[in-house]
């Protein structure tokens, strides 16, 4: 379940596989979540929290690449406002992360921020400036050549010039290596690769700014690295560095999170090949769902195959990682990628980049948990990982691995419909009785539920989702009202519920139930009426102007005249939380 305990309490299991409330309070009184195995010797230099692996894995996307560097931005504009309120110094990315990998757009953003240092605004500044000169002129319109081979959109020649005045910007000589040599690898600040692949064999290329023993680094410059990455077929032309040509890896490696995680392995625990213990934070960052909109000529259909090869296998790496991830996500691996508002963003079309930037935020704005979450893990990072911290961290593994382990069960129908049953008990008390604990753990057992559903097979119905998703949306409400909470934790709360509300209305259109639509999209207005209310009353919120709570006001009100057509339905309800709702907005029926 997303870390809600992490605002609140600690969740655990008992002997009976039941999740209950251990301290409601011990958040609050400054408890320390454990992400992973850690020592128990009182010392936190070879603590996983503090001295745990950093890892950002990049996506490669064209122009989109400047939603990632928004979605980095949101996280790292949240670390650093933290760190400013406890008076600690500003981070950069590359103060934080071990290890970035990145394809195609990726992969320059990666140089950008890990070999180059730069910050998030820089490199949006710098990208933005990259994408109108390399983009905005085209030199070829997708012919093809004497021989039958595809002539570049792009001119190769603009991209260097670009990529070289942004080293030179950064006062690095242009012509410097990509690999920075380093007396002790142990002490490099934060080490970069990026995908590229080798023309002659057609195998994926890895170019670094490190050497890994056994290694030979090459003898690519940085901006060579970049134009290795970046030489998308059909957009730029290959490169030829020493005796080897490249092309960009994205036909093998788009979404190079598998390679983050495999170069990780090699880099710290290449003996056992057992990362996870070593890991404290693994960021995957993708370029949104893009569609494939840039190729529309008939003639050229092997070329969209190819980008819709592209999308698949970004999307199968994703799943595959998170697979193996999945104990640690939304603690340790966190995926971001926008998922609505760039389907039709091609690879080239840098001019839209206000609508990048919008569907980005818009996004956010529903992952409110998850960055919290994410940017929480990341505050502790206090160190470097060294060879120290490796070995204890697999002699504690190991101690880990020699304990009874506990069989991961499959949650069988009956045990869903007691975990709803318990869960309704908790709610179904007299309301002067219902505690915080209660909520806590109906939320727990509502969640438990949405996750069986989501994974039973046949597959659970829209009505079934619909209905776990209001349930869960009903009690964050409840839970927005508790007094045990700060008024931030409460907000919290309140984006939760307008999350699962929103995922009410999804899958009650889905089920084409026009009286349950209605009803879900009530529930939701009411919902923004509560988070308006929060901000009218604590000063730390940004106040709600007078147009959001008549637009507010509105949308209840439609949805409740709408609500009194429905044949044999009890209204009574519906008034209660309409009026409540329109007086939480301070305004009059």
């Amino acid at each position: 379940m997303p870390k809600l305990d992490s605002l609140i309490g600690y969740v655990s299991d008992d002997a009976n596989g039941s999740a209950h409330l251990k301290d409601p309070e011990a958040r609050l009184k400054g408890g320390r979540p454990c992400t992973g195995v850690t020592g128990t010797n009182g010392n936190d230099e070879n603590d996983l929290e503090t001295r745990g692996l950093c890892l950002l894995s990049l996506d490669g996307g064209g122009v989109r690449g400047l939603s990632t560097l928004y979605l980095l931005r949101a996280l790292m504009l949240r670390l650093n406002d933290e760190r400013k309120a406890s008076k600690l110094e500003h981070k950069k990315p590359c103060d934080v992360f071990d290890l970035i990998g990145g394809t195609s757009t990726g992969g320059l953003i990666a140089i950008m921020l890990g070999r180059l240092e730069m910050d998030v605004d820089e490199c949006i500044v710098a990208y933005k400036a990259l994408m109108e000169t390399v983009f905005e002129k085209r030199q070829n319109y997708l012919r093809v050549g004497f021989r039958g081979m595809i002539k570049p959109k792009f001119s190769s020649k603009q991209l260097e010039k670009a990529i070289k005045s942004v080293i030179e910007c950064q006062q690095v000589p242009v012509d410097e290596p990509f690999h920075l040599k380093t007396e002790d690898e142990d002490s490099r600040k934060c080490r970069v690769f990026v995908c590229a692949q080798s023309k002659e064999t057609g195998s994926l290329a890895l170019l670094k700014n490190y050497r890994r023993k056994g290694d030979d680094p090459g003898e690519a410059t940085i901006w060579q690295a970049a134009l290795a990455t970046s030489a998308a077929i059909s957009f730029f032309d290959e490169i030829k560095i020493g005796d080897r040509t490249y092309i960009d890896g994205a036909m093998g490696a788009n979404n190079p999170a598998r390679q983050v995680q495999n170069e990780a392995s090699k880099i710290w625990c290449e003996a056992t090949g057992d990362l996870e213990p070593l890991v404290k934070c693994f960021i995957s960052l993708g370029t949104g769902n893009g569609g494939i909109n840039p190729i529309s000529d008939k003639a050229y259909t092997f070329l969209t195959n190819s980008l819709t090869a592209m999308a698949t296998d970004t999307k199968t790496t994703e799943t595959e990682v998170l697979l193996r991830w999945r104990k640690y996500k939304d603690t340790r691996y966190f995926r971001f990628n926008v998922e609505q508002g760039l389907q039709k963003v091609g690879l080239a079309e840098y001019k839209e980049k206000g609508l990048m930037e919008v569907a980005t935020k818009d996004y956010l704005e529903n992952k409110e948990l998850r960055v919290l979450n994410c940017v929480t893990n990341l505050r502790t990072k206090k160190y470097p990982p060294n060879r120290e911290f490796c070995i204890e961290q697999a002699r504690l593994q190991a101690q880990e691995d020699s304990r009874p382990q506990l069989r991961t069960r499959v949650v069988t129908g009956t045990e869903i419909s007691e975990l709803m049953d318990r869960a309704n008990a908790n709610l179904k008390k007299p309301a002067a009785t219902v505690t915080h604990g209660d909520l806590i753990n109906a939320y727990t057992d509502f969640h438990s539920i949405l996750q069986a559903k989501l994974r039973q097979q046949p597959p659970a119905t829209p009505k079934e989702l619909t209905q776990i998703h209001d349930k869960l949306r009903s009690t964050c409400l409840r839970l927005s009202h508790s007094q045990k909470l700060t008024p931030a934790q409460r907000m919290t709360y309140v984006h939760e519920a307008e999350k699962f509300g929103k995922r009410a209305v999804e899958t009650a259109i889905a089920s084409q139930n026009n009286n349950r639509v209605v009803q879900m999209e009530f529930y939701l207005a009411c919902a923004k009426a509560r988070e308006i209310q929060l901000r009218s009353e604590d000063a730390q919120f940004e106040c709600p102007t007078l147009d959001e709570r008549n637009d507010a006001r509105e949308n209840i009100s439609v949805a409740w005249v709408i609500l009194r057509s429905v044949e044999n339905l009890d209204m009574s309800v519906y008034d209660a939380m309409a009026k409540e709702s329109i007086r939480q907005l301070g305004l009059n029926l």
